[in-house]
């Protein structure tokens, strides 16, 4: 495989476009986060002079409801569209794309299997080290992308 990605269906995507992909992506779950925590019961602990006092209040339903729906919908969407299209909302910014070693879009199981080999990586270095390593890598890939053998390419915005 060449570094040029020219049998996956065009250019390997350069780390610095990854990341802008990853960032759209995390950023559209942040309504829906501030939505789920405002909505969420409060608990406050006052002690004054050794006397602890408790006071609960209740959270926000439709608040709650409505971060988790948003936070589903965004989880849902982009996950079906990677698999389907290979791109992400913030990868379609970014101009890249998800494909197998044929340049074809993985397929949503195969994505979502994707997802969970970036998950072990993390638990198992502590860190995302798995995502930086197209920083050093000939093919550009993250440790989830060479154990699934996808790779990431730019595409026309």
């Amino acid at each position: 495989m060449p570094s040029s990605g020219a049998n996956v269906g065009g250019q390997l995507a350069q780390w610095p476009a990854r990341a802008l992909g990853y960032l759209v992506d995390y950023a559209l779950t942040i309504p829906g986060s501030i939505l789920y925590f405002v909505g969420l019961p409060k608990t406050t602990v006052v002690t004054i002079n050794g006397q602890s006092t408790t006071s609960s209040g209740g959270g926000n339903v439709i608040l709650l409801l409505l971060g988790a729906i948003l936070l589903l919908a965004v989880w849902v969407w982009n996950r079906g569209m990677k698999g389907g299209q290979g791109q992400t909302i913030g990868r379609g910014v970014a101009g890249i794309s998800l494909v197998d070693a044929q340049g074809q879009p993985l397929g949503t199981g195969k994505a979502l299997l994707r997802d969970v080999v970036h998950i072990v990586d993390v638990i198992i270095c502590g860190l995302p080290i798995g995502y930086l390593a197209p920083l050093w890598d000939a093919k550009r890939q993250t440790w989830a992308d060479k154990i699934l053998n996808t790779y990431v390419v730019t595409v026309s915005k």
